[in-house]
This record gives structure tokens, sequence and C-alpha cells, in this order.
């Protein structure tokens, strides 16, 4: 039977079924006609999973469902707000007949927003995503449909000069100087900073730690103290008896925030965000002879590719090969 609910303007179904069990569930639809094919449908599809043994038909909402619940990602206040843009394109859609047209109208849809071809990967990224989990780990479909992905651009690496993070560490507010140095000292991300308690710190051994779920890549990250972090840290010490960098004793919640930009504006630099103090210390690293494998595992890479992006950085090891050129010449 069909039916509305005052909280929502689609119709509803309901139904018993063979199992004895009573399925509820919204049609996502204000047509009455639509509605009706869908609970003929799906009734009829619970009658063949029941007395036929077919595989039950799941809908595109289901996976969601289960993906959020399995889900342990960083980023699933990200993934539940794509959810949400994809649910007017695979909302009610059994998840074994999404097709290539229903990812090509994903893709149009994105790019007609004037979204950049990395924002639309990241959209079909998590569609590819959902459905490889129901293929390969829950068992509900036999088939994923090929999903294309776009070239995307290399963005250049922005980092300061010695010169450049004086001026701007001298326009910054005291707390947030402190903070912006450390980074610069440690390379350790901005919420790794914002969020650094004292129990993470050993005064004793000169080292603090970044615990793996609080790290990007999952695994822990230990931090050598060297002197002048040392001194920072000390410079924190009675602010505040859990937070290491606090403002008026209370915790900083977002470093990247208006006082960071008006310092940026006046130490007269441009297009450069928080994060580029991390790129800003591996370049130096880099540059001042740190092997790339160190690197890695100081700044808690996971994966060796993020950190030859620094490579270009220290090409002096190629110099007695980039003179072989000139013999080849001069014959």
């Amino acid at each position: 039977m069909l039916f509305k609910r005052k909280d929502s303007k689609f119709w509803w179904y309901k139904y018993t079924a063979p199992d004895g069990k009573v399925v509820r569930q919204s049609t996502g639809t204000t047509d009455k006609r639509r509605a009706q094919e869908l609970a003929d449908t799906c009734k009829a599809g619970a009658w063949r999973v029941s007395k036929l043994k077919e595989k039950p038909r799941y809908i595109w909402q289901d996976a969601v469902v289960k993906w959020l619940q399995e889900s342990q990602k960083r980023t699933i206040k990200e993934d539940q707000a794509n959810f949400r843009w994809l649910d007017a394109y695979l909302g009610h859609k059994v998840l074994a007949e999404i097709d290539q047209t229903d990812i090509d109208r994903i893709i149009t849809a994105k790019l007609n927003q004037g979204v950049s071809y990395a924002r639309v990967n990241r959209i079909t990224a998590l569609v590819s995503a959902v459905l490889h989990k129901a293929r390969n780990y829950w068992g509900w479909i036999d088939y994923i449909p090929p999903i294309r992905k776009f070239a995307e651009p290399k963005k250049r690496i922005r980092w300061l000069t010695p010169d450049e993070a004086a001026k701007l560490l001298a326009e910054l507010p005291p707390h947030l100087e402190a903070m912006a140095r450390f980074s610069l000292l440690t390379g350790l991300r901005e919420s790794n900073v914002t969020k650094l308690e004292w129990n993470q710190i050993d005064l004793q051994r000169q080292v603090a730690w970044i615990h793996p779920d609080q790290a990007k890549a999952g695994k822990g990250i230990g931090i050598p103290l060297y002197d002048e972090v040392m001194h920072i840290i000390r410079s924190q010490f009675g602010n505040n008896p859990r937070y290491v960098f606090v403002y008026k004793g209370k915790p900083v919640l977002r470093a990247n925030n208006h006082a960071w930009t008006k310092a940026l504006a006046r130490a007269d630099i441009a297009d450069f965000r928080w994060h580029d103090l991390r790129h800003t210390w591996a370049s130096w690293h880099v540059q001042a002879g740190t092997p790339l494998n160190e690197l890695q595992e100081l700044g808690g890479w996971s994966d060796y590719k993020m950190v030859l992006r620094y490579a270009h950085l220290a090409p002096e090891h190629l110099a007695r090969y980039a003179a072989n050129v000139v013999t080849a010449t001069d014959s």
C-alpha cells in the first residue's frame, strides 16, 4: 500500500515480506504512479528472493547506508555531502542496474556546475569505491560499469624562502607565530598542531608523537624535538593543562583563519595556505640534503610518490651525469 507521511513530501510504501517482516520505505518521488511501480517492483523482488532464491536487489541507498556504517575514513563528512548530491541520480537505482549512462549523467552534471576535473574525479571515485565494496566484499553485484578518470594537471608546490618565512612570522600574532614556526620546524599538518596535547610529548626524551588515528596516512608519526622546537614548546608552559597551543587559554580550532590571511597580505605573500608550511618544511629538507626515504618517515607519508614531489629541488646528485653531453657535442 502507498501512504503519505506528515514529515515527507514523497510517497511511501508498506508491505509484508514472505518472511513476515513488515517493510516501510520512501519511494523518493511525489509521482503516485511511479511510486506504485517502485513498490510493486520491490515487493516482487522480495518474493523472488524468498521463493526463487534469487540474489536480493539492493538499491544505491542500501549501499550508502552500509558504506557509512563501515567507513572509518577521516573524510567521512565530505563523503556524506557527496552522497547527498548523488542521491538525485542514484538514490533508488537498483545497484546491479547502474551502468555507463548513469555514470555519464553524474559526470555531465558535475561539469555543468563548473567544477574542476579533480572534483569530478573525487565524485566518481566515491561511486567506484562503493560499487567495488558491493561486488568484492558484500556480494551484492557481479558487474561494475567502467568509470573514466580525467587527467588532472599537476600543481606547482608552493613554498617559502627563509626570508619570506621570516617576513610572515613577523606579521603573525604571537599564538599563530608559535604554531607556524612549530609547523615549519616539524612539518606537521594543521590539525596535528592545533590538537597537539601535552600527553603526546616526552620532554625528557625530547620526542613527540602523532597517534595513528590522528594521522592522515593512518600510521603513527614520531617527531624529534631538537633545541629550536623545544624552545617553542617551553614557551607554551602554563597556558592550558591539556593543549599545547592555545589562544587566551582556549584551543585554536583553525590556524588558517582571518588573522593568518591578514598577516599574509601584510607580508606581501600571495597564493599561500597554512598547509604550504608543510611543503616549505619538506622543500627546505630536500634542499639541505635530507634523503627522500628519511623525509618520508619524518613526514609520515605512506606513499613514496608523495615525497618524490620534492625531488626536483635537489638535483645536485645529477651534476656529474649532466656534463656527459659535453663529450658528445665536442666529438
